[in-house]
């Protein structure tokens, strides 16, 4: 059986209405998508400038810290990264959609909602592994 690929997989059009709740959601989620560039930009500037600042006092709380002041900034970075990441596919979703609605471009809009899946993806790993991190702690194994 042979697929084709320009047929729909369902015959669902964005009408007026939807068309404005996306513009919303578009907006929303680039409001939200800006406040955290800035968050991982001041945050990755902390890091930077004061990360041995931030060493030295956890040394004073917790002895030998310095040994592991290495992998911690590095889990800082990769951490700061990954949000750094998802903000960005955030604002991507929040673009693409609303110049696909603005302009009727169906491949636009397309990548914007493929934008914001593989954010849904990356979060619900996320959650998956906080959850199986938190029953793990509870259950001390």
């Amino acid at each position: 059986m042979e697929e084709n690929a320009q047929e729909p997989l369902i015959n669902l059009n964005v009408d007026y209405d939807a068309g404005n709740i996306l513009k919303e959601t578009a907006r929303w989620t680039r409001f939200i998508s800006i406040i955290g560039i800035i968050g991982v930009a001041i945050v990755l500037l902390v890091l930077i400038f004061a990360g041995a600042a931030i060493t030295a006092m956890y040394a004073r709380m917790m002895p030998g810290v310095e040994a592991m002041a290495g992998v911690i900034l590095f889990i800082a970075f990769l951490v700061i990264a990954i949000a750094g990441f998802m903000v960005f596919l955030l604002y991507r979703f929040s673009t693409l959609v609303r110049k696909g609605i603005d302009t009727q471009d169906q491949q636009m809009f397309n990548s914007g909602l493929s934008a914001l899946k593989i954010y849904f993806i990356i979060s619900g790993v996320f959650a998956i592994l906080s959850l199986l991190i938190n029953s793990l702690s509870l259950f001390k194994l």
